[in-house]
């Protein structure tokens, strides 16, 4: 039998945590948050909870909750907006100490498994190629600099003789389902089409990322492992713009170009544009027996916005 404990239990990790509850083989489920209307959302949902802040509190705070049974999932974001290099002390730059600390407490408590939720950003731009887990990594945002050396960090890890035996980290892609789809941000003036939509993107429904990390636990292999996280069918940003438009009847997105876009949100939000790659899941789907619910973002946003107007 397996517990989880989910660190950082946000948008995600609440859908985590209502999918584990439901499954069999996992008898019980810890999230942290340092946000009352999260672990109030925790406790109404039937999960365990505990206060917890990555900066402010030491890993220790944690030992309680964790054994020899416990797969931990790490789902909080990068806590940093910009990047800043490890000094020359021997100690882990400030986006990476967190995710360390949290790693030897998992070892001294021989914790049964880690998964870091990182990002498809750490790989960069493929100039439209797709990529899988073995591609390379060049990262040109702040984010995504910051999500790779994390990940190093996890799957470089040595935890001794005791755990965890899996270190995995998870590539999500980008995130949408019940209340964040680009109907919301176009609603609400945030999201302007770039360069007339042409990438092609790949994204993933919340619920599939829950199943995919749950298929994590209960048959990765052992070992230091990365899997992408995605619904691998790839389509162009205007075609998802249209399909939403045509489901919520929104007025059409303001158009302009990367370079308007990078001077006004900066290049954290300009980098999504700027990369373009078509992610690939066989991995995931092979080797893990995944299936995503939504077999790409069409499928996911006429399941959410469908509903929504009847």
């Amino acid at each position: 039998m397996t517990e989880l404990l989910i660190i950082g239990a946000g948008y995600t990790g609440k859908t985590l945590a209502r999918q584990a509850i439901a499954h069999p083989e996992i008898t019980r489920v810890i999230g942290t948050s340092r946000s009352d209307s999260t672990l109030d959302a925790l406790d109404a949902m039937g999960a365990h909870h505990a206060r917890f802040d990555l900066i402010e509190d030491d890993a220790s705070a944690l030992a309680a909750h964790i054994t020899p049974s416990t797969w931990i999932v790490y789902s909080a974001p990068t806590i940093y907006t910009s990047y800043e290099p490890a000094s020359a002390d021997g100690e882990p730059a400030r986006h990476v100490a967190p995710v360390r600390a949290i790693l030897e407490q998992a070892a001294r408590q021989n914790a049964a498994g880690f998964i870091y939720l990182s990002s498809t950003s750490v790989y960069g731009d493929h100039d439209g190629e797709e990529v899988d887990e073995e591609s390379t990594r060049a990262p040109t945002s702040p984010f995504g600099k910051m999500r790779a050396e994390i990940e190093d960090e996890v799957l470089s890890f040595e935890p001794g003789d005791g755990g965890p035996k899996h270190l995995i980290v998870a590539r999500i892609v980008g995130i949408y389902g019940p209340g964040r789809t680009l109907a919301e941000y176009i609603k609400k003036g945030r999201y302007k089409l770039v360069d007339g939509g042409q990438k092609v993107t790949n994204r993933v429904h919340v619920e599939d990322i829950a199943s995919a990390i749950l298929a994590m636990v209960a048959r990765a292999p052992s070992g230091a492992r990365a899997y992408n996280v995605c619904d691998g069918d790839p389509r162009s940003v205007r075609e998802l713009v249209d399909e939403v438009c045509a489901l919520t009847d929104i007025p059409y997105p303001e158009e302009v170009s990367l370079e308007e876009l990078a001077s006004e949100r900066g290049e954290n939000v300009a980098s999504r544009w700027r990369n373009s790659y078509r992610c690939s899941n066989a991995r995931l789907v092979q080797e893990l027996d995944w299936t995503p619910r939504y077999p790409n973002a069409l499928a996911g946003y006429r399941a959410i916005l469908g509903s929504d107007q009847t």
